[in-house]
């Protein structure tokens, strides 16, 4: 097959060594069969976003028999493909971590609805629901630390329910 990984690493670590200018060092003949790899795994990796989009051109053949050519016109590397070479993930790494915060209220109404979802009597829900409601948010803090505790104590039936939940 055409598209190689070992060039792709490659070319991308010699385009990233000319970063921020493009890279010039490459063959250029056209019509040879190195040329046309290295311009189709560029072109390739132009596509995922690695490559700028200046850094080839394809050239569609006017026959209408689906051919055309590749060229490789002013390969440079972006961002993310700096990130995609560095073991760490980069800076996207750092700036795509999502943080997730749940304020006390909605803790305390997912509590209050899992109350109600229960077996327990209808007195028992209530009474539940009634102290839930009254716990200051420093509490439901705490007392979700403890369920997720509790989760951790029980991996095996937290693992099937995950699983359960996904498939």
């Amino acid at each position: 097959m055409i598209l190689d990984r070992e060039l792709q690493l490659e070319l991308l670590s010699k385009i990233a060594e000319c970063y921020p200018f493009v890279w010039t060092d490459y063959e250029r003949k056209p019509d040879s069969a190195e040329y046309h790899k290295i311009a189709i795994n560029l072109n390739y990796l132009k596509g995922h976003g690695l490559l700028t989009e200046n850094s080839t051109k394809v050239v569609h053949s006017k026959s209408g028999d689906g051919g055309g050519s590749i060229l490789i016109m002013k390969p440079q590397i972006t961002e993310k493909g700096l990130d995609f070479l560095k073991d760490d993930g980069g800076l996207s790494a750092i700036l795509g971590v999502v943080t997730v915060r749940f304020e006390a209220d909605t803790i305390r109404t997912i509590l209050q609805l899992k109350v109600d979802q229960s077996d327990l009597s209808p007195v028992d829900k209530q009474k539940l629901r009634g102290a839930l409601q009254e716990l200051p948010a420093e509490n439901i803090k705490h007392l979700s630390t403890k369920i997720v505790d509790a989760g951790w104590d029980n991996l095996g039936s937290l693992m099937s329910l995950i699983q359960s939940s996904l498939f």
